[in-house]
């Protein structure tokens, strides 16, 4: 079987929410194809919507550590160490990066709702409004996200 057909039945469990089938499915994927980056992206995607965010945020990091400029990979991996509990080493993890995404609304962002979780407004404040000046479509995240909760409040 291939490479396609496999991770297309694990996410075709995802979706229905058969976890472990999906796993399981990734596991006949022999050879170098184990750690191919659709792999562990399905991988990632199966642990996240599990709820299984130690699990998510090591398939998270490996795929940051591959591609260091996708800074989507970068906020995966914060967003489960958030889940397993570690917003400030989210945080740090995040500020870690600046120097290639401190200019990404998303990146500003990110970092701002870290600081939010960690109850830090005023530095949430401030990322906050960086990013809007950036990219204002970042509004309707801002608002959807209860994260922001306290900063929407504090204005």
């Amino acid at each position: 079987m291939n490479l396609r057909t496999h991770i297309s039945r694990s996410n075709g469990y995802r979706e229905l929410g058969m976890f472990d089938e999906s796993i399981l499915e990734l596991e006949e994927i022999e050879g170098e194809d184990r750690w191919h980056p659709l792999v562990v992206e399905a991988r990632y995607n199966t642990y996240r919507d599990a709820k299984e965010w130690e699990l998510a945020k090591t398939m998270a990091g490996v795929m940051a550590n591959r591609m260091p400029d996708k800074f989507e990979w970068l906020k995966n991996q914060a967003d489960a160490m958030t889940e397993c509990g570690d917003s400030a080493g989210a945080l740090q993890l995040l500020k870690d990066a600046s120097e290639r995404f401190g200019e990404d609304g998303k990146y500003l962002l990110a970092v701002g709702r870290q600081y939010s979780l960690l109850c830090e407004i005023e530095e949430a404040k401030k990322y906050v409004k960086r990013a809007f000046k950036i990219d204002k479509s970042l509004r309707t995240e801002f608002l959807d996200d209860p994260a922001f909760d306290a900063v929407w409040e504090s204005f």
